[in-house]
């Protein structure tokens, strides 16, 4: 009676076991995928904005940042010159009446580069911009590099950059934005059996890939994920 009792608790345990396993591989790499996901989204948010400020800062500097502070820092503190129409001209008369009739004219005035940035891009807020300078989830420990050059014929030179944003640097503290130090027992206890080291996994790793954005030998700025 003994050993009967003995063997089933045996079994139930390999049973629990072999059920753990199973979970585990169905749920690793689902997680895998979810957190990819959730870090592929924040960078491409900030790829996106980081674009559409190069593209302002071209316009008025002849060129792309370099440097991804000298970028936040025109998008805080840069102006742009734009040409608007000051005056007034009634509804029943069009724009270019009002002009010859010396009702509205043109004037160049200073705006904020965000104004303008958020101009190109209606998807964009301010809010895009508050930290676009950091790789998401890094606590704020890894800024994006910009690699910039220039193509060159007889006739034009075009200024080009890039940005590559590595595996490497998406999913960097993974296993804290799974388990956060402020966790429960039973979550940091669940989560070491089902998610331990899982960034680490070459099998998940091979399935994905990090993000580009513009090209140092065409004039592209789309985005690997476009």
């Amino acid at each position: 009676m003994k050993f009967r009792r003995l063997f089933a608790f045996l079994m139930g345990i390999v049973v629990i076991v072999l059920a753990v396993f199973a979970a585990r591989s169905i749920m690793r790499p689902e997680k895998f995928k979810t957190v990819y996901q959730l870090r592929k989204e924040a960078n491409v948010q900030n790829l996106l904005a980081i674009r559409s400020a190069q593209a302002v800062y071209k316009n008025v500097n002849k060129t792309f940042a370099s440097d991804i502070d000298d970028l936040v820092d025109f998008v805080k503190n840069g102006t742009v010159q734009i040409e608007k129409n000051v005056g007034n001209f009634p509804d029943t008369m069009s724009e270019v009446e009002a002009f010859k009739l010396g009702l509205i004219r043109k004037e160049v005035v200073n705006v904020p580069a965000i104004e303008k940035i958020l101009d190109i891009d209606h998807n964009l807020t301010a809010d895009n911009f508050k930290n676009f300078q950091y790789v998401p989830f890094s606590n704020k420990e890894n800024k994006y590099s910009i690699q910039v050059d220039s193509l060159s014929s007889k006739t034009y030179t075009i200024p080009v950059y890039k940005i590559e944003v590595g595996l490497d640097e998406m999913l960097v503290n993974m296993e804290k934005s799974i388990t956060p130090d402020n966790a429960g027992f039973f979550t940091k206890f669940w989560n070491g059996i089902f998610y331990s080291d899982l960034a680490e996994e070459d099998q998940y790793r091979s399935q994905y890939e990090g993000l580009t954005m513009g090209s140092l030998t065409e004039a592209s700025t789309a985005g690997s994920w476009e």
